[in-house]
């Protein structure tokens, strides 16, 4: 059997579900049925997917690089419930029990712990499935060993699926959302280039440094339209672009998945 990872976006789940409680007014009993809910939720994707390594990423409190770099990052966008956010600690002690491996690592994004599983596995020939429902995820599915799959409209994406989302490949995206922004993390694009324009730039010139170095071959309305963004474009795509590097300092084998004897 081919070896798989599964690779679970835990706030993206649980706050999703948690969402989706809102005519429970009693935040004690909402967050138990979330946590029961999210097990559940586990168990199907575990029999799923059946894998040999499974581990649910959380996203560090508090800021991050791309906070230093941007101070606007994510700046507007609807807070965590306090109690929730209390209670994260609890639902990783579940998913332990049920015996799920949880990552979490200070000043990180759970964003970038999950590429740089993904990679890293994809590397040693072990198929990743990502859970979760950030567009973000698809830059890394360039690699046929990297699959996302969202939980929620059990819909499954691979480097197929990316152009005919995006027009583009999997490797272009992070330049194509510099020219569009990510509106969902309030990181900036190019004023007035949308999808249709971007793709256009896009397949003229593939990265951003050789659409400015060839700008001139641009009509004047588009030439209009980048005058004077390349710096912001660099940092956007920096923004956006995760990282598949970082010193995780956990073993493969620490995430090794055993699924539950049946009595």
């Amino acid at each position: 059997m081919d070896k798989k990872l599964l690779i679970v976006d835990g706030l993206n789940l649980i706050r999703r579900l948690y969402a989706a409680l809102e005519s429970e007014h009693d935040v004690s009993r909402r967050i138990e049925r979330t946590q029961s809910i999210a097990v559940e939720a586990l168990a199907k994707l575990t029999h799923q997917f059946q894998p040999s390594y499974a581990v649910v990423v959380f996203d560090s409190s508090g800021k991050t690089w791309r906070h230093q770099v941007y101070p606007e990052y994510k700046l507007g966008r609807v807070p965590m419930d306090d109690s929730l956010l209390l209670s994260l600690p609890e639902f990783a002690k579940v998913f332990r029990f049920n015996h799920l491996s949880c990552l979490r690592i200070d000043g990180w994004e759970a964003d970038d712990l999950i590429a740089t599983l993904a990679v890293k596995a994809a590397s040693h020939h072990i198929k990743s499935y990502i859970i979760s429902t950030d567009k973000g995820f698809t830059q890394l599915l360039g690699d046929e060993s990297i699959l996302q799959y969202d939980y929620f409209a059990k819909l499954g994406y691979d480097k197929i699926w990316v152009p005919g989302k995006y027009g583009v490949e999997p490797h272009q995206l992070v330049d194509y959302w510099a020219l569009v922004g990510d509106t969902t993390n309030r990181i900036p694009g190019v004023k007035g280039i949308g999808p249709k324009t971007a793709l256009t730039i896009i397949n003229t010139f593939p990265t951003i440094e050789e659409i400015y170095a060839n700008v001139s071959s641009f009509s004047d309305r588009i030439q209009g339209l980048l005058a004077g963004g390349y710096e912001q474009c660099l940092q956007s795509r920096r923004l956006v672009a995760l990282k598949t590097d970082v010193d995780i300092g956990v073993r493969l084998s620490q995430l090794r998945y055993h699924s539950p004897k049946v009595m």
